[in-house]
C-alpha cells in the first residue's frame, strides 16, 4: 500500500477543518435568519389550517360593523360568494394539511364568523343533527371609540359539529379575564356542555353564564359557565401577530 506523505496529510486535514467550519457558519447564519416568532406588526393577521384527513369547505361570514370589511371577495382565499348572502358570505376549500395565506384587510377592521362544512345556522340541520359551532372575531378595531377590544371566541351555543383550535402567536398577550391572563391556545371539545373551557361559549348559553335568548330549537336549561371566560380579548391598540384557526375534524358524535 502506498503511503501518503506528511504534507498530503496536512493538506487533507486542513480541508476537512475548513469544510466543518463552513458548515457550522452556514447553520448559524441560517438559524439567525429564521425568526423565533412572527414579528410584531400593526395589524392582526388570520390564517386558517386544515389538520384533518379530509378536504373541507369552510365559510366566512362578515359582520356589518362600521369600519370593518364588508366585501368578502376582497379576501384572497375566498373562492366565491354564497348568493343568498350577497357580499357578506363566501366559501373556501382546504385540502388535508393545507392552509390559507395569512390575511388582514388594509386600513379596515375585520369582523365575522368562520364555520366549517356548513354555513352558520342557529339550529341543527339534517346533516348535522347536533348543531354547528363557529369561530367568532373582531380584530384591528382600534379606531372604535372608548376602550375597544380585539375579541375572539369559539361559539358552541348552537351545538358542535367539529373541533376548532385557535393558536395565538403574538408578543401582546390575550386574556380570558383575570384568571386567564395569557391565553396562547384554546379549543372546543366534543363534550356537549363545553363548561370550564376558556374562550368557548357553552351549548345554549348566549351570554356565557346564562341562556338569555337562545334559539327556540335549543332545549333549556343548559349548564353555563360560572364566570365570564367565554371571550378571549386584548386592547385593540395592541393588535399584531397571528391568529391560527385550525380545523381538526368534522366530528358529529354528540348524541
Amino acid at each position: 500500500m502506498k503511503k501518503i506523505n506528511p504534507i498530503a496529510w496536512g493538506v487533507i486535514t486542513l480541508l476537512v477543518v475548513l469544510s466543518v467550519f463552513i458548515v457550522y457558519i452556514t447553520i448559524v447564519k441560517s438559524n439567525k435568519d429564521i425568526p423565533a416568532e412572527i414579528p410584531a406588526s400593526s395589524e392582526t393577521q388570520v390564517q386558517i389550517y386544515n389538520y384533518s384527513k379530509d378536504t373541507i369547505k369552510g365559510y366566512l361570514t362578515l359582520g356589518t360593523t362600521e369600519g370593518c370589511l364588508q366585501n368578502v371577495l376582497c379576501v384572497p382565499f375566498i373562492i366565491d360568494t354564497v348568493t343568498s348572502q350577497g357580499l357578506l358570505q363566501g366559501f373556501f376549500i382546504l385540502a388535508p394539511g393545507d392552509s390559507t395565506d395569512s390575511y388582514s384587510p388594509d386600513s379596515l377592521g375585520f369582523n365575522g364568523v368562520i364555520s366549517f362544512a356548513y354555513p352558520p345556522d342557529n339550529c341543527p340541520t339534517p346533516s348535522y343533527t347536533n348543531g354547528l359551532n363557529q369561530f367568532e372575531f373582531i380584530i384591528n378595531n382600534s379606531y372604535q371609540p372608548g376602550n375597544p377590544q380585539e375579541t375572539i371566541d369559539i361559539s358552541c351555543v348552537h351545538g358542535t359539529n367539529c373541533v376548532i383550535r385557535v393558536d395565538l402567536i403574538s408578543s401582546n398577550l390575550w386574556n380570558a379575564g383575570p384568571s386567564y391572563t395569557n391565553i396562547q391556545s384554546f379549543s372546543n371539545t366534543m363534550n356537549k356542555s363545553q363548561v370550564g373551557t376558556p374562550g368557548v361559549y357553552p351549548y345554549g348559553c348566549d351570554t356565557c353564564t346564562a341562556s338569555k335568548s337562545p334559539p327556540t330549537c335549543i332545549p333549556l336549561p343548559q349548564p353555563a359557565q360560572k364566570s365570564k371566560i367565554c371571550n378571549v380579548q386584548r386592547n385593540a391598540s395592541q393588535s399584531g401577530g397571528l391568529i391560527k384557526i385550525v380545523y381538526l375534524g368534522d366530528i358529529d358524535i354528540l348524541k
